[in-house]
């Protein structure tokens, strides 16, 4: 512990034992709360030449995010992937051997004749540092705690290393920075994961409280509808690991032009896939969007089945219907297993459509509502007129006019 007798460093602690609990209880962003802690830390009169952080994730690619803070300089972020647990840079690192012995916390002299037994030493010695002090705050009970806190890092660039003291003070403070960035990581945490399985937009309006079944919302807007053909035969003659990779790589192919024109990805339903562009009066373009997303899709599943094909691999021709609609978009589902998801005839009459794509021989059909927009009007031709299932009129159905 820090000397009770130096009443103005007792001061500083506590006034920085009480700001990273302000901090946390706002849940403040990571990087701010970070660097904010580091600088005081500074103020302090510890003499920090670089402060380092990592915490593992709940994301699907990213396995831990690190973050380093250096004096008068930005916060530095990094992402380590789940293969990058097996490198050799992590294995040789003092991160894992922390991990693996249990110990918790180590400390080795940087200074020029000291033996460094993890490669990292010597480029923190050569940048100046003549300290490095490491510690890990679990979080939980068992086993597994170490693996599960939060990793901490060091170093000084003073003579002689870093005082009883200023080791002291590192201990004091970090289980509460640990505390703070918890509170704060958990929240991201909740964020990345929602973004994951149920889409930004639907994400958002959860962590917003829009949690009741039942709680919907009536919106318009593109209903993006898309099926695999043939996925029944081609997964019947595979094993179950083929198939989930080829799902992954179609899928692939589906969601990203459709996340970055701006759609939501709501749902997988078995080989298909329900997305919607909400229509905004501001910007208008939802139409123009949601055709570039899925001319660009069939594209890259067009190339896809190329690769398969060449390799005697079975591939799977796509189709999608483009509609326009009011949707009931919201909780649905029993009072106990909820899903964020949108329902309505305009859904319905999309999956109709996309039946006929077999029929009339297009990867793409749109409805006559969606080729209303007159900023769509001229990428798109007539196919014909079509009684739709359940529908109580026929309409005129369009696809694209060079297809």
């Amino acid at each position: 512990m820090v000397e009770r007798g130096d009443r103005a460093l007792e001061d500083g602690i506590q006034a920085l034992s009480d700001w990273i609990v302000a901090e946390g209880l706002q849940t403040a962003e990571f990087e701010p709360l970070f660097a904010g802690f580091c600088d005081r830390l500074a103020a302090l009169g510890v003499p920090v030449l670089r402060g380092h952080v990592a915490m593992r994730t709940l994301h699907p690619e990213i396995r831990a995010m690190g973050y380093s803070w250096r004096p008068g300089a930005e916060i530095e972020s990094s992402a380590m992937n789940y293969s990058q647990e097996s490198s050799a840079a992590f294995i040789g690192s003092p991160f894992k051997w922390l991990i693996e012995s249990g110990q918790g916390a180590m400390r080795r002299s940087l200074a020029p004749d000291a033996a460094l037994e993890f490669p990292i030493l010597g480029r923190f010695r050569d940048e100046g540092a003549t300290d490095y002090y490491a510690r890990v705050i679990g979080f939980g009970f068992g086993r597994d705690v170490l693996q599960e806190g939060l990793i901490t890092s060091w170093t000084t660039a003073r003579e002689g290393g870093f005082g009883e003291t200023d080791i002291a003070v590192l201990d004091r403070l970090l289980p509460r920075l640990a505390l703070a960035l918890k509170s704060t990581i958990a929240f991201q945490f909740s964020v990345n994961l929602l973004d994951v399985y149920v889409g930004g937009d639907a994400g958002r309006r959860i962590l917003r409280g829009t949690i009741r079944r039942g709680s919907t919302e009536v919106i318009s807007a593109v209903v993006f509808f898309a099926d695999l053909q043939g996925f029944t035969a081609a997964a019947d003659a595979a094993p179950g690991n083929a198939v989930v990779e080829m799902l992954n790589d179609y899928f692939d192919c589906l969601v990203p032009p459709v996340v970055a024109r701006g759609g939501q990805v709501l749902k997988f339903i078995g080989d298909g896939l329900l997305a919607v562009f909400a229509l905004d009066a501001e910007q208008g373009d939802e139409c123009t969007r949601a055709l570039t997303a899925a001319r660009e899709a069939l594209e890259r599943t067009r190339a896809l089945n190329e690769r398969r094909a060449e390799s005697g691999r079975p591939y799977l021709p796509l189709h999608i219907a483009l509609h326009t609609g009011d949707v009931h978009y919201g909780n649905i589902g029993s009072s106990g297993r909820l899903d964020f998801t949108v329902i309505g005839p305009a859904v319905n009459e999309a999956a109709r459509i996309e039946a006929l794509c077999g029929e009339t021989g297009h990867a793409l059909l749109v409805s006559e509502r969606f080729a209303q927009d007159p900023a769509c009007r001229g990428a798109l031709r007539p196919v014909g007129e079509f009684a739709l299932r359940g529908v109580p009129r026929t309409q005129t159905l369009y696809t694209v006019a060079e297809g």
